[in-house]
């Protein structure tokens, strides 16, 4: 082993392997499709099985070759990778999850479907937080590595002469994209929060007018930045209120003598969605 090899690399050596898995899956299903119905439908009850033995049979090329496919096509493998710990990486990656999940189908009891989901969540939280790591650190690239100790190295020391140009760049690239997604997040999510709260505010208006134009009660036409009475309901627009020089209060109760304080409509609306509307 040369030294240890890049991020890019190894994330690389992971898509092969998924691309591989893909292509031989999918082979599988159109030879399944070919066959008569009553032996599709037996295969299509057994498909755990074969998933899982179609995973055997790819991670047979780690046994023959001390490498995944992806692996050997990116020049990189494992070190100190021996069929003891090729056994033990199986295990944990393919065979405990498909026997768990297996299990849990057949038990048919709800109680061990919801530890599982619950059990399966973790693991993907931790899985997530450690490949996260692993984009700002390197290092192991999945947690099942990292609970094994794999580490990717490459398989010949890379000399000027042979760098792959190529990979730098993706790696420069990636780095510039994480760095805009740490700088554009804040502003993205304040306004997310501020369109979610702007469609509460019209969720909550059309629920409370029931879809239909709110009628100023000094103009007789639809309101305009509305406002309401506190106490009376009444609706009217800012302008006809603001030019009443009624200080802000009711026009039509102030005919009345009885002086109304409004209150701009939206504002109401967030703090009560209950509210009456007199119109």
């Amino acid at each position: 082993m040369a030294c240890q090899c890049l991020r890019v690399d190894q994330l690389d050596a992971h898509v092969l392997d998924s691309e591989i898995r893909t292509i031989a899956q999918d082979s599988v299903d159109d030879i399944v499709n070919q066959m008569p119905v009553w032996i599709s439908r037996v295969f299509e009850k057994l498909r755990p099985e074969l998933k899982v033995t179609l995973d055997a049979v790819l991670w047979t090329h780690r046994f023959s070759r001390g490498a995944s496919p992806g692996q050997e096509q990116m020049d990189i493998a494992y070190s100190g990778y021996s069929p003891k710990l090729i056994t033990q990486h199986f295990v944990m990656e393919v065979f405990l999850p498909y026997i768990t999940r297996r299990l849990t189908d057949l038990s048919g009891r709800m109680e061990f479907a919801r530890s599982y989901a619950k059990l399966e969540a973790i693991f993907e939280l931790g899985s997530l937080l450690h490949f996260l790591y692993f984009l700002r650190s390197g290092g192991h690239s999945t947690l099942t590595e990292s609970i094994l100790s794999l580490r990717n190295w490459n398989n010949h020391q890379p000399t000027i002469s042979s760098v792959n140009y190529d990979n730098q760049n993706r790696e420069l690239m990636w780095h510039a994209f994480r760095d805009v997604i740490l700088l554009t997040y804040p502003f993205i999510e304040r306004i997310r929060q501020r369109v979610v709260k702007k469609q509460k505010l019209v969720r909550k208006f059309g629920s409370t007018i029931g879809g239909s134009d709110i009628e100023c009660v000094v103009c007789d036409k639809s309101a305009v930045i509305p406002m309401i009475g506190q106490k009376c309901g009444h609706v009217a627009c800012y302008t006809c209120v603001a030019t009443s020089g009624n200080s802000m209060t009711c026009s039509l109760c102030s005919e009345d003598k009885e002086e109304q304080r409004m209150d701009f409509l939206a504002k109401k609306l967030e703090e009560d969605s209950t509210i009456l509307i007199d119109q």
